[in-house]
């Protein structure tokens, strides 16, 4: 028997039969059979054809391909870059300018600053290396000697100062080791570059970076030891081998003498080199750089402006706080003639701020600035690293600051006051220099004083201490300050840079009697613990005194005459007060007012004054008559 399993091949159906005709409009209702089959192709074809559309292979050219493949390879690389670079990532946008990308060179002086022989912008310069790149790509370094071919030149007349320290016969004039007098680093940048070019004129310098002894210290200290040309070199023996075998010299021997302090070259290069070959030792070598240059041991000056903004903006450059930003102190100082006694030598500073009720003409409270520096020398005589300490300090203030107090020097630049010091200290001295003087009115800001505490490159963890004074009754907001009623302290060792803000509080409280006593017979002292206003202290009219008739029945009738006001103190005078010991009196006062306005409370108030112990007044002696002789 015939079965018709239909189109799925499970369910039988029926043979259709002839359907009846259908008139036009019912036909147009009638929906179109669409089988399961036709669906399973259709999806089936539109899948095929998606899954084409989305290979790349599949469409792709060749020479996509590879562009694709390079694009995500340089992708890679930028993110390798990005993440080993970490503080220096601003340094990738600014790579062409670097490092002369795609058609230029570029030339870098780097500078070996000793800062166990302090000078302005960090240390004495012991060596000097030629950082060079060409089109983009690092060509490499070249370090030099700073007595070899850059001393010969003409001679040039040194700043006054130096000449001075360091005119011992023998004096050449000033060199390229010297010329980091300024202590701004960008000034000094372009007297190193003018140096350079007396004996490389046709050099083009486009910046001086510089990093100190302290982080060549930190650098070796990132291995357990170094060794070159058969010398181990550790952290903690860097120093005093590095002195032992540049002094250890043959002084009249001209081959040793150009020779010595080559072992700086060398050990550079072996760090580079270690520091490179292995990746863990590069990523803790970069933080160990960005840390010197928040800290001061390495700075960097360019001669192109985006460079030079960036290094400014994360105060790596070594600049000087500007006048017109508020109030700052830099301390500076310059080792000339002092052997390494910058390693033993400490100095402490202390800066105090007066503010007073008097007003500058913006209506700001004047100020009154006392610093006082202790430089000590806690080295021994121990030549050539220790011995007599002779130098240059230099303490730079707000440009239009009124000195009250000054120095043996005062130099005007164009951004600050210079008060200079000649300092000469032996091994267990100290010295203390103060300066005071008034400072201009810019030093606030709507209402809020700003001080910027400078740390001169090279040093290490110098003592400050900043004091602020306010008036009596007043306070201080003062975020980084301990801060007791009207006073606020701040002790701090200096690393970096720092930059410090208060704004006082006005005086809300009413005055208050410190102490009260009746200093002599009719004359009775108040001491209160803020300046009153006078034109209410100093009315007789808002004091009463009564007799308590403590000590005696007899009852004086005291009577103010009166009122004399110095500040926080009044003297009152009286009369009809008579001599009864341990006498009591009761003394009313009203209407007293502090300088703010702020009315004693209670008001009236009262307070008791004793007759005790109170000096006697000499009696006059009777005139006599002189008698006639005989």
């Amino acid at each position: 028997m015939d079965r018709n399993y239909g189109i799925s091949g499970y369910q039988p159906s029926k043979r259709p039969s002839q359907p009846d005709p259908l008139n036009e409009e019912e036909e147009s209702m009638v929906k179109p059979r669409v089988h399961a089959k036709d669906l399973f192709d259709r999806a089936k074809r539109k899948t095929s054809s998606t899954r084409s559309a989305r290979t790349p292979g599949a469409k792709w050219p060749l020479h996509k391909k590879i562009l694709f493949v390079l694009a995500a390879l340089f992708a890679a690389c930028l993110f390798v870059v990005w993440f080993f670079l970490g503080e220096f990532r601003f340094l990738l946008w600014r790579s062409p300018s670097l490092t002369g990308f795609p058609f230029g060179t570029r030339t870098y002086l780097v500078l070996f600053q000793n800062n166990y022989e302090l000078r302005p912008t960090g240390g004495f310069i012991s060596n000097y290396a030629e950082l060079t790149f060409s089109h983009g790509v690092y060509t490499g370094i070249t370090f030099h000697d700073v007595y070899a071919e850059i001393d010969e030149h003409d001679y040039v007349e040194p700043p006054l100062v130096m000449s001075t320290l360091l005119d011992n016969g023998d004096y050449a004039g000033e060199t390229f080791r010297d010329a980091n007098f300024d202590p701004d680093f960008r000034v000094s940048k372009d007297e190193l570059i003018t140096f350079y070019q007396l004996t490389h004129p046709e050099a083009q310098v486009d910046g001086v970076l510089a990093v100190d002894f302290h982080f060549l210290e930190q650098w070796v200290g990132l291995y357990d030891s170094v060794t070159v040309e058969g010398t181990t070199f550790t952290q903690q023996n860097l120093f005093e081998t590095l002195s032992s075998l540049v002094s250890d010299i043959d002084h009249h021997d001209e081959e040793a003498l150009d020779t010595r302090k080559d072992i700086a070259g060398p050990l550079v290069q072996t760090l580079l080199t270690k520091t490179l070959i292995l990746p863990w030792r590069t990523l803790a070598f970069r933080d160990l750089l960005a840390e010197a240059f928040r800290e001061k041991h390495a700075l960097a000056a360019f001669s192109r402006s985006g460079l030079a903004s960036s290094f400014r903006l994360r105060n790596w450059d070594g600049a000087l706080p500007q006048s017109d930003m508020g109030d700052f102190l830099v301390v500076n100082e310059g080792n000339y003639g002092g052997m390494k006694s910058d390693r033993y030598l400490t100095r402490d500073v202390q800066y105090e701020l007066e503010v007073t009720d008097q007003k500058d003409v913006l209506g700001n409270p004047i100020v009154k600035a006392t610093v006082q520096i202790t430089l000590s020398h806690e080295g021994g005589n121990n030549p050539p690293l220790s011995g007599t300490y002779t130098g240059y300090l230099r303490t730079l203030i707000p440009l239009g600051a009124k000195i009250l107090e000054g120095s043996d020097i005062t130099e005007e630049r164009s951004d600050s006051t210079v008060l200079g010091e000649l300092v000469t200290l032996q091994p267990g001295e100290s010295v203390t220099y103060t300066y005071s003087y008034e400072l201009p009115e810019y030093v606030w800001n709507d209402g809020m004083y700003y001080l910027h505490l400078h740390k001169q490159p090279g040093t290490d963890q110098d003592h400050y201490r900043v004091l602020v004074k306010v008036p009596a009754g007043m306070s201080l907001d003062a975020p980084n300050f301990d801060v007791r009623e009207s006073v606020a302290f701040l002790d701090v060792n200096l690393l970096t840079d720092l930059n410090l803000n208060f704004a006082v509080l006005e005086d809300a409280n009413p005055p208050r009697i410190v102490s009260n006593e009746l200093t002599a017979l009719n004359q009775i002292t108040l001491l209160f613990n803020e300046n009153l206003d006078s034109l209410y202290a100093a009315d007789p009219s808002n004091y009463r005194v009564t007799d308590l008739n403590e000590a005696s029945e007899t009852t004086d009738e005291v009577t103010v005459l009166g009122a004399t006001v110095q500040g926080n103190v009044v003297l009152l005078t009286t009369t009809g007060m008579t001599t009864q010991d341990e006498e009591f009196y009761e003394v009313v006062l009203e209407n007293l007012s502090d300088t703010h306005g702020n009315v004693q409370t209670p008001n009236p108030r009262s307070v008791t004054v004793v007759q005790r112990d109170l000096p006697v007044e000499p009696e006059e002696e009777e005139p006599t008559a002189d008698l006639p002789p005989g």
